[in-house]
C-alpha cells in the first residue's frame, strides 16, 4: 500500500510539474502576441493538470481570441456569399470550441452564428447534392462518391445523402459483382458481395441472395475415398491418413470447400471392383474426388549404443608444507564412465491429386515426401558429476607414457554436457504419427490454396 501511494504521489508530482512547464511556455507566447500558439500550450498544461489556475485563466482569454479570430474568418465569407469558405470556416471554429470544452472551459459562441451556417450550408450543400445527383445519372460514381462523401461529412442527415452516397460507392461493386457470377467467377463474386454487405450494412439490391448463389456454385464438394497402400495392404497408415486429411479439410476456415462422406451417398457411385463410378459421383453433387496413395511408410528404432570411456576422478585435498603453509594437492584417480547415442527414424511417401468429376480433369496435385529423425548422445558415471575429468588411461593398476589427463575448461565442459544431456527420445512410432500430422495438413494446405479462377 505505502508503494502505492508513494508511486502515485511521484506520477502527480510529474504531472504538476510538466502543467507549469506548459504554463510557462504558453506566457511566452502569449507576450509575443502568439494567442493560438499559448492557447495550445494552455490546453496541454491543463491535460497535465485540470487545476492550474493560470492555466485556466491563460485558456478562457488567449482560447476566446483565437475562437474570435475563426468566428470573424467565417463571417466574412458568408458575407461576401462564399459559402464553401464559411462552411468550413464554421466547422473548424466549432471543432476548436468543442475542443477546448474537453477541459472544462466554455468559450462564448454566439447564437447567431449557427443562423448564419445554417444558411450557407443549405445554399452550399444544395449545389453540390445537385452535382452528384447529375453524376449518378450520367453514371460517374466516382465523382458522385466524392460529392456525396464531403456531404455526409459535413451533415449526414442531409436529404437522403446516405442512401445516394451508398448507391454511388456500392453500384459498381454490385455491376462488377453480376459481371462476375455471368463470367464464372464465383469465388470472386462472393467475395465482392460479401465486401458490399459488410461496408453498406445493408442488402443492397438482394446482395445477400447473391452472394449465397456465388458461394452454391463456388463451393467445391470433395469425396475422400481411403487412400491406396502400395506398402501393405494390411497397414493401418492409408486408413489414418485418409481420416486425418478429412478432418483438416473439414476444418479449413474456407467457405468454398465441404467435403462429403462416402457413407451418406448412394451405393451406385461405386462400381463392381468398388472403384468410384465419375459420373454417378457428378450426378449425386460431387464435384470433386481427392485420391491418394501411400508410396512408403517406414520406421526405424535404433539400437542404443554403449561404450565405455575412460576418464578421471579429480580429488582435490588441502596439505601443510613444512612451514605451516597450506596448499592445494591435486589427484587423479583412474575410473570409467559410459558414452550413449541412439538415432530412431521415420519417413513417409504420400501422391494425391483431386480430379473432377466432370472432365476427369486433374485439379491439382503433388507428391509429399517428409523425413523425421530425433537423436540423443549423453553420458553417464555412477559418481560424483562435478569431479569426473575426460582423459584416457591404458592399465587402471600401473602408469604408462599413453596415460593422459585432459583437464581444461574445453574438454571437461564437454564432457559434462554429455552428462548433463536429456536421455529421452521420441520412438519411431511417435516420429512416424507426426509425419501423419504433417502430411494431411500440407496435403489440406495444397488443397486450401487451389483456387479455379487463377
Amino acid at each position: 500500500m505505502k508503494k502505492l501511494i508513494l508511486f502515485l504521489s511521484i506520477i502527480l508530482l510529474i504531472t504538476s510539474c510538466a502543467s507549469k512547464r506548459y504554463a510557462k511556455k504558453a506566457t511566452k507566447f502569449e507576450k509575443a502576441g502568439l494567442y493560438e500558439e499559448a492557447a495550445n500550450y494552455y490546453f496541454q498544461s491543463l491535460q497535465k493538470k485540470a487545476s492550474n489556475v493560470d492555466a485556466v485563466l491563460g485558456l478562457r482569454k488567449d482560447g476566446q481570441i483565437v475562437l474570435d479570430r475563426k468566428l470573424a474568418n467565417f463571417t466574412k465569407a458568408y458575407k461576401q456569399s462564399e459559402f464553401k469558405t464559411a462552411v468550413y470556416n464554421y466547422l473548424e471554429a466549432e471543432k476548436y470550441y468543442n475542443k477546448i470544452k474537453t477541459v472544462n472551459i466554455e468559450l462564448s459562441f454566439p447564437e447567431y452564428n449557427k443562423e448564419y451556417y445554417k444558411e450557407a450550408k443549405d445554399d452550399y450543400l444544395g449545389k453540390i447534392y445537385a452535382s452528384g445527383i447529375e453524376a449518378i445519372n450520367r453514371e460517374d460514381f466516382i465523382e458522385a462518391e466524392k460529392i456525396f462523401g464531403e456531404i455526409v461529412g459535413i451533415d449526414k442527415e442531409y436529404k437522403d445523402v446516405k442512401e445516394q452516397y451508398i448507391i454511388a460507392k456500392y453500384e459498381p461493386m454490385y455491376r462488377k459483382g453480376n459481371q462476375e457470377l455471368d463470367n464464372n467467377l464465383f469465388r470472386s463474386a462472393y467475395y465482392t458481395f460479401e465486401k458490399i454487405i459488410n461496408g453498406s450494412k445493408r442488402n443492397y439490391k438482394q446482395s445477400l441472395e447473391l452472394k449465397a448463389e456465388a458461394l452454391k456454385k463456388a463451393t467445391i464438394t470433395i469425396l475422400v475415398p481411403e487412400f491406396s497402400n502400395r506398402v501393405n495392404y494390411r497397414d493401418k497408415t492409408s486408413s489414418i491418413i485418409t481420416s486425418k486429411i478429412k478432418g483438416d479439410l473439414s476444418n479449413l476456415k474456407n467457405p468454398f470447400i465441404k467435403v462429403i462422406e462416402l457413407s451418406s451417398l448412394s451405393s451406385n457411385i461405386l462400381n463392381n471392383n468398388r472403384s468410384i463410378n465419375y459420373q454417378a459421383a457428378n450426378l449425386a453433387g460431387i464435384k470433386t474426388i481427392l485420391i491418394g496413395e501411400v508410396i512408403q511408410s517406414y520406421k526405424n528404432e535404433g539400437k542404443l549404443l554403449t561404450s565405455t570411456k575412460r576418464g578421471y576422478l579429480k580429488e582435490v585435498t588441502k596439505v601443510k608444507n613444512e612451514q605451516g603453509e597450506e596448499k592445494k594437492e591435486v589427484k587423479y584417480h583412474k575410473t570409467t564412465y559410459t558414452d550413449n547415442s541412439k538415432t530412431n527414424k521415420a519417413n513417409i511417401k504420400v501422391n494425391f491429386k483431386l480430379i473432377s468429376t466432370e472432365t476427369n480433369e486433374v485439379l491439382t496435385s503433388d507428391n509429399v515426401s517428409l523425413v523425421a529423425k530425433d537423436k540423443v548422445h549423453y553420458a553417464r558415471f555412477n559418481g560424483d558429476n562435478k569431479k569426473l575429468i575426460p582423459g584416457y588411461w591404458k592399465y587402471k593398476g600401473r602408469k604408462t607414457a599413453e596415460d593422459v589427463v585432459k583437464d581444461n575448461s574445453v574438454e571437461t565442459n564437454k564432457l559434462h554436457k554429455l552428462l548433463k544431456a536429456n536421455s529421452s527420445i521420441k520412438s519411431s512410432d511417435a516420429l512416424l504419427n507426426g509425419l501423419f500430422v504433417d502430411v494431411s495438413k500440407q496435403i489440406s494446405e495444397k488443397i486450401d490454396k487451389y483456387n479455379p479462377e487463377k
